[in-house]
């Protein structure tokens, strides 16, 4: 099994909003690999390196940030940034709960760096 995490990323080459899985980022891959290493026992620190990484890799980056409108649009209001870091959080006890109890995967996966 694959894990899988979608989310909106904007592709900006290809002027498109897409869907993406969080897990095909390889750095992001690493440290929980690592995380995993270090804390497969402890799901309290387990979860925290996955945020702290999940936050280096997605948090306020442009290019893993949308920007949600009104639909119609409505003058005087910009919109909202929305990064995969806030995607992610916004159901962090279902997301932590999903890592946690296929945490093993991590140890199956091989490096993609």
């Amino acid at each position: 099994m694959m894990l899988e995490w979608n989310v909106y990323y904007g592709d900006f080459g290809g002027k498109k909003i897409r869907v993406g899985n969080i897990f095909d980022h390889g750095g992001f891959m690493e440290d929980c690999r690592e995380a995993y290493k270090k804390c497969a026992d402890n799901r309290e620190d387990f979860l925290d390196k996955v945020r702290w990484s999940l936050m280096y890799y997605y948090w306020s980056r442009c290019e893993w940030e949308i920007v949600l409108d009104l639909w119609p649009h409505r003058d005087g209001f910009d919109g909202y940034k929305v990064d995969v870091y806030d995607q992610v959080v916004l159901n962090w006890d279902k997301f932590s709960d999903y890592v946690w109890a296929n945490k093993d995967e991590f140890k199956k996966e091989k490096k993609r760096r």
